[in-house]
């Protein structure tokens, strides 16, 4: 039974990403050509600045053009973190003045049908013990963060 469980799952992920151990096996291979492919252009590159400008000037054109290559990675590195941490601050705003889920109609529809169910009179407590504790975790989270 957990065999077919994990069958399933695995049948589910595959059909999802279509990610399959061949398909590693032949990206890994076209990484290691492509790294490859770089290494014997920078070779190349090399040779050809050597022949042109000597070995001293060669190594040191080499060297700006890998170390401008690491400066713009950088700047790039440095936006893309700045705008997903404005991405991020934006869904926690939405998400805090978003309605709450307790007012959904499916949500109150279900807490009606398990008050009949149960009674009221045994719900009422419980819920309001509940409602109790979120709005204190509620404030204790608020406060949390708060310089003293």
């Amino acid at each position: 039974m957990l065999k077919s469980w994990m069958h399933d799952a695995s049948l589910a992920l595959l059909a999802r990403s279509g990610v399959t151990p061949a398909l590693c096996a032949w990206l890994a291979a076209v990484t290691f050509a492509a790294l490859m492919t770089v290494v014997f252009l920078c070779v190349a590159a090399y040779v050809w600045l050597e022949l042109t400008f000597g070995g001293i000037f060669a190594g040191l054109i080499m060297a700006g053009a890998f170390l401008l290559l690491a400066i713009a990675a950088f700047f790039v590195s440095v936006q893309l973190r700045r705008h997903a941490r404005e991405r991020a601050m934006l869904e926690r705003a939405a998400r805090a003045h978003a309605p709450s889920w307790l007012l959904d109609p499916r949500v109150l529809a279900t807490a009606v049908q398990i008050g009949r169910e149960i009674g009221w009179q045994r719900i009422v407590p419980v819920a309001f013990l509940g409602f109790l504790a979120a709005q204190w975790a509620r404030e204790h989270r608020g406060h949390q963060g708060a310089p003293d």
